[in-house]
């Protein structure tokens, strides 16, 4: 109990992660690369987190939303094919909000995200830039703004 936050003692099928002043007794993670790619003709894509569902809306019938499994963004900014993968040491993006870049690992320790919340973050990329850290937060340069005319609506559904 004495160690720092994310140090953890590992059996062959769990492990005890130290977080903040809890214990966390997490199955070990499969620690495989995994990618999807998603082309625009797909309406849903299935993932070991769940499911995300695709649609293309206009700004006049849609309200925005601003639920974390929501992201709403500028669709004449996104470009086809998308990459869904896990996230990786070194990715950045620039966090909804904000001007300057952040790296994912500084973004989840201000979100309080323990070890397991990490390895269990997912990214969708266009272009080898993050668009949307899942159910997290969009990057701001693909968000909706006034002129915007189509909005790419990707909704998470999370696994049971």
């Amino acid at each position: 109990m004495k160690s720092e936050t994310g140090k953890y003692i590992q059996s062959e099928s769990h492990r005890i992660i130290k977080n903040r002043n809890w214990l966390i007794i997490a199955p070990n993670e499969n620690t495989e690369a995994e990618t999807i790619f998603i082309e625009k003709k797909d309406k849903q894509v299935e993932y070991s987190e769940g499911k995300l569902s695709f649609e293309l809306q206009s700004t006049q019938n849609s309200k925005l939303k601003t639920q974390n499994d929501i992201a709403q963004l500028n669709a004449s900014e996104i470009k086809f094919p998308l990459l869904l993968r896990k996230w990786k040491p070194g990715d950045y993006f620039y966090p909804l909000g904000m001007q300057k870049k952040k790296k994912l690992s500084r973004f989840f320790t201000d979100q309080k995200l323990s070890l397991t919340q990490k390895e269990k973050t997912w990214v969708i990329e266009m272009n080898k830039k993050i668009i949307w850290v899942v159910g997290l937060r969009i990057d701001d340069r693909f968000k909706i703004t006034d002129s915007t005319k189509n909005i790419l609506q990707i909704t998470l559904v999370p696994a049971e």
